[in-house]
């Protein structure tokens, strides 16, 4: 349970829960826990957005298990994905503005930094199904956004031993490129 604790004392932001998540690589099982974590709750908000077409499966085996496990699967898989894409975006800016990188350490630390998109889940994923968002969802992508953005910030900064700005500047980098590349596979709506 130490290791869940320091994740989350890592989502708030403590830089002696960051520094010790960098130095040891037992702390890799809890990243991969936290993980599979944040794939289970995306599934399951997955679920409840897509409710109705879910119970329009008449097969009660397919209605009950295989699709909601379905969209479990999925969503353990897409949040691993967007932490394997976090931790490479954040090598890459680390190294364009002159860090050593640290794959390995910015791996680990990623999982902490992916716990506040809990709050932005439901609305992105409302707004993927073309459902009507909520201004509290709303409120929510702008939190969770944030709170990953600072989040972030504070792993470079402990990672990578950058100045502040630079190390503002290579997530600000990294947000702008997740957005724009968010809008390129998003079809706009009409």
């Amino acid at each position: 349970m130490t290791g869940l604790i320091l994740y989350i004392r890592t989502t708030l932001l403590n830089h002696e829960a960051i520094a010790e998540l960098t130095t040891s690589p037992k702390w890799n099982i809890w990243g991969h826990l936290v993980t599979i974590l944040l794939g289970v709750i995306y599934g399951f908000i997955s679920i409840q957005q897509n409710i109705d077409y879910i119970s329009s499966f008449e097969a009660e085996f397919l209605r009950n298990i295989v699709v909601p496990g379905f969209f479990i699967l999925s969503g353990i898989i897409m949040v691993f994905l967007t932490r394997v894409a976090l931790s490479l975006l954040l090598w890459a800016a680390s190294r364009g503005f002159g860090g050593p990188g640290l794959l390995g350490q910015i791996f680990r630390l990623s999982a902490g930094a992916l716990i506040p998109s809990i709050l932005a889940m439901p609305g992105f994923i409302a707004d993927g199904v073309g459902a009507t968002v909520p201004f509290i969802a709303v409120v929510g992508v702008l939190l969770g956004i944030a709170w990953m953005y600072m989040t972030c910030v504070k792993i470079v900064l402990v990672t990578q031993k950058f100045v502040p700005w630079k190390a503002y500047a290579s997530v600000l980098v990294i947000f702008i490129f997740f957005i724009s590349i968010y809008y390129i596979v998003t079809p706009p709506a009409t």
